[in-house]
Parts: structure tokens; sequence; C-alpha cells
């Protein structure tokens, strides 16, 4: 008696799909695994606090508005906790009551000089105010200054330090305009001193263009452009390196990419895309809550992973690229917000900011598509891989997005 067998081909289209599926089963205990035993990766980010510094002269006095992550302030000036949910009343009410206890805290870390001589600094209000959804905390100082209202001005900044121990990396990021001069920069745990105009204790040039006592030293204020520029490129480009779910997705996106003119248009979508969104979030013309915008990057990680387990690069990839791209965009905003209006100031920063972020995204692409590239045209295992690495990616970004769901407002 004969027994039916399938076509030979119908077997071996049946083992082959065997054989992914165990490869994604077991893709999906791998991802369970790293997920339990590496919960930083969970995170997608690693530990950051972000604050603005907005510093303007008036005569002399300096006028400071600092702003920074309520909880890590609290935290680290020892002012105690509040009740989990507390109102914004609340919260504003217990900042103003330890007003004293900030300004001692602030007092050794943060100070205004002029042409050497410190600056007496008051701390005169406190408040709270949001952006992108997270709560900060308001703090208004002023310096009053010895002499002249010309001269030259030095800020140190050691908020948040090490000292501090919070466990967190801090940038703040300053928008200036004292001794005649406007700009933005960086304060970060590399650079923690601001410079800017020429002291009236330093000795002037002669007439003949030589200097009375020996070279002049650089200040920020009138040659610190290229510097502080590229400190908003280095900015950018941590960014996009640390920020390991922006990194997941342009792996995903490579994974499908089926050559390198795939890769120019995917890229280029994406490009375009998220700097729209991240000059209309910067500027305040847009403005979409965190509670959104990160279970949303993480759900376009989870789209992207089973589009290349079921059919790779689709006819629509490029839109829905652009789409992802627009969130991504909203979410690099989040690190580079200012108080106020600076101006063609803030065109340069977002440019540079903008510029760290490409050239990540570039040497993601030039050091990972040649690899994969590679690989496929020489081992016959790369499609069970690319489908490992798809169900493992696609596992982290569920599990994100289930965790930024979950977590409580402004902690997205």
């Amino acid at each position: 008696m004969t027994i039916w067998a399938p076509p030979p081909d119908l077997r071996g289209t049946s083992r082959r799909m065997l054989s992914v599926l165990r490869v994604a089963l077991g893709a999906i205990v791998l991802a369970g695994i790293l997920m339990s035993l590496t919960s930083s990766v969970a995170s997608a980010h690693v530990p950051t606090t972000d604050g603005t510094s907005t510093i303007r002269q008036d005569g002399s006095l300096v006028r400071y508005k600092l702003e920074l992550d309520y909880d890590t302030l609290t935290k680290a000036a020892d002012l105690g906790k509040l009740p989990r949910g507390a109102k914004d009343a609340k919260r504003e009410a217990f900042l103003e009551s330890h007003r004293a206890q900030l300004a001692s805290y602030l007092a050794a870390r943060l100070t205004v000089a002029h042409d050497g001589e410190s600056c007496a600094a008051e701390l005169e209000d406190t408040g709270i105010t949001k952006r992108q959804q997270f709560l900060y905390a308001g703090l208004h100082l002023t310096y009053r200054c010895p002499g002249s209202a010309s001269g030259g001005f030095t800020v140190r900044y050691g908020v948040f330090s090490e000292a501090d121990a919070i466990g967190a990396e801090h940038t703040n990021m300053v928008d200036y305009e004292l001794g005649g001069s406007g700009g933005s920069d960086v304060f970060d745990s590399g650079h923690r001193e601001l410079r800017v105009g020429r002291s009236d204790a330093e000795p002037r040039e002669s007439q003949a263009g030589q200097s009375d006592a020996g070279p002049r030293e650089s200040q920020a204020g009138e040659t610190g452009f290229l510097p502080s520029m590229g400190r908003f490129v280095f900015m950018g480009l941590d960014h996009i390196l640390l920020g390991v779910d922006h990194v997941l997705f342009l792996v995903l996106l490579l994974l499908g990419a089926q050559g390198w003119r795939s890769v120019v248009r995917l890229a280029t979508s994406f490009t375009v895309a998220h700097s729209v969104t991240l000059a209309l979030a910067a500027l305040g013309w847009v403005e979409v809550p965190s509670e959104i915008v990160e279970p949303l990057i993480a759900l376009s990680i989870v789209y992207v992973a089973v589009e290349n387990i079921a059919r790779g690069e689709s006819r629509h990839r490029t839109l829905i690229v652009f789409g992802f791209g627009l969130l991504h965009g909203l979410g690099f905003a989040g690190a580079l917000s200012f108080t106020d209006d600076s101006g063609g100031r803030l065109l340069v920063t977002l440019l540079s900011f903008n510029l760290g972020i490409e050239l990540g995204q570039l040497a993601i692409v030039l050091l990972l598509f040649p690899l994969l590239l590679l690989t496929r045209r020489r081992y016959s295992w790369s499609t069970v891989a690319h489908v490992c690495v798809a169900v493992v990616v696609g596992v982290i970004g569920l599990v994100w997005f289930v965790e930024r769901v979950l977590a409580p407002s402004g902690a997205a």
C-alpha cells in the first residue's frame, strides 16, 4: 500500500519554516535572558540629566535663570522626599520652603566672578516648569558684581558633579549675554567654566599692537565659537550613540536594506524627518508629551523587526521610515531645549547638535552595513541570523513599549 508523501519541494519548504521557527523561539528565549540579566539595556538610554542656564547682564548685575531636573535637585541638595504623585503646587511650595538650603547648595557650586572678583549671589525666587512633560525646578539668581559694568566674566558650574553622587551624567545648555558678547555653550563633566569678555584689569595692547605683558589668554566669548560648536556636535554624537533605541532602529533598517541604494534612500528619509521635528520641538513650535513619543519610538522598533521577519524591505518602507523619523526627532529634541528665544544662536546650536547626530548615524551605517553585505554573500546561515537578530531586537522593543506605557508621568 502506498502512503502519500509530500513532494520534495514542499518537504524542503516545511523544513525551512520549522528551522526558522526554532530559531525565532530560541531568539525569544535569548532576548528574555538578556533582558533579565542586563537592566541597563532595558532603559534604552544611559542615565542622564539635563538643564538650562540663561545668563543676562543687567549693568553691574548678572541675572541667572537655572533650570534643573526637579527630582535630581532635591536628591543632590538633600531636601528630602515628597509623597509619590504630589501635585505641582505642593512641589512648588516644597521648593520654596527649602530656599535657604538651595541657596547654600548653589553657593558652593555655581559662582560668577567679574574681573577676578567674586559676585555676591542671591537666590531670589524658585518655581517649577515643565519641558517635554518633565518637571524642572526653576531657580532665579542674581549676582551683584563689583566695579564697572564692562570687563570680563567667569562662570564656574559644579552642579550635579561627582561629589553629589547622583549616578547620572549631567549636561546644562547655556545661553548668555555677558560683557558685550552673546553665545551658547554646554556645561558637562569635561567643561565647567565659561569665560566671557576681557578683564579691565588685563594689560591693553599698545598702539603698536604689542601686548604690555605677554600673550593674552583666549576668552570663550571672543574666540570660543568653534569649541562651543564642537561641544554641541559631540553632544549630538553622544545622544545617538548612547541612545540604544535609536541605534537598534538603525540596525533593523540596515538588516532589511537590499543594497547601498536602499540604505541611502532610507537614511535620507530618516534624516530629513528627524531634522524637521528636532528643529520644531527645540524651537518650542511643536510639543508632544514624552509619554506618547517614547512608547511610539519603541513600537517603531517592533514594527520594523516584524517587517524584517515577515518580508524584508517593503515597497512603502521609505514613507514608513519618514514617519518613524518624525517620532525619533521628537525624542532627540528632549536633549535640546532652551527656555527663551536665543535667536541666531539657537540656529547654530541646532545645526551643530544635528550634525553630531548625523555623524553618529553615518558611523553606524559605514561600520555595520559592509559587514552585513559580506555575511549575506559568504554565509548560508545569514538568513537565519537575520531572523534571530530581528526577533531579539523586536522583543526588546516590545519590553520597552510596555515599560514606557506603565512608567509614571514624566519618566518615560
